[in-house]
């Protein structure tokens, strides 16, 4: 396992800290595949005690994010296998995220996501990646339903690994600019209908890159 930046202040409660450290850690590719988690080790570099450690460790086999090694510790699991899944599961909470923001969203969201757009034109490959992400992750808010907002943001994590963020075909590229811009149009109109619609059709672009291996 690489060594992990210390980053657990006392403002918030150490285990949830130690959590989310951890499971940015591994969906960002920081600890790979195949890593082993070791109570001590990970208690040592982020100088807290093993308690809060074994409770988050337990909230990732949880999140099937690791699992118990036979022998000892437990180990991160080869996300790869499983990125269909959670691509289908983000599909459906995301459509249905986009339905209501096409009924709550404000023109303050609608201006950033305008905003993306016309950055995405010229930004480069890794840009993009981030780019879209923001552009997802507004359209969620904008459902303004914490719940639903929660839920897909645990998945749309998975999306930020190295793994995924692949240069593409230049057509890809170029048909998901054109989507979203189509999504604002639609989002600004407030039809939840032809929000769905396109936004269905945008997603499919991630499916078929999984399906051709990135």
């Amino acid at each position: 396992m690489q060594p992990l930046t210390p980053a657990v202040t006392r403002s918030a409660r150490v285990a949830d800290q130690v959590y989310r450290h951890l499971r940015r850690a591994i969906i960002s590719g920081e600890i790979e595949s195949g890593a082993r988690l070791r109570e001590v080790e990970i208690a040592q570099t982020l100088n807290v005690s093993r308690t809060p450690v074994r409770e988050a460790i337990s909230r990732l086999i949880g999140d099937l994010l690791v699992r118990e090694h036979e022998t000892t510790g437990v180990e991160v699991v080869d996300m790869a296998s499983d990125m269909m899944d959670v691509h289908h599961i983000r599909e459906s909470l995301e459509l249905c995220a986009a339905r209501l923001a096409a009924e709550r969203i404000t023109d303050a969201q609608l201006q950033l996501l305008e905003d993306l757009v016309e950055r995405g034109q010229t930004a480069s490959p890794e840009e993009r990646v981030r780019i879209n992400h923001q552009f997802h992750v507004t359209i969620i808010q904008a459902s303004g339903s914490p719940r639903l907002i929660e839920m897909i943001t645990s998945f749309n994590e998975y999306f930020l690994h190295p793994a995924w963020i692949t240069r593409r075909e230049k057509k890809l590229v170029g048909q998901a600019l054109r989507d979203h811009k189509q999504i604002v149009d639609a989002l600004r109109a407030r039809s939840p209908d032809q929000t769905e619609k396109i936004l269905r059709r945008h997603l499919k672009l991630g499916l078929m890159q999984l399906a051709d291996g990135g």
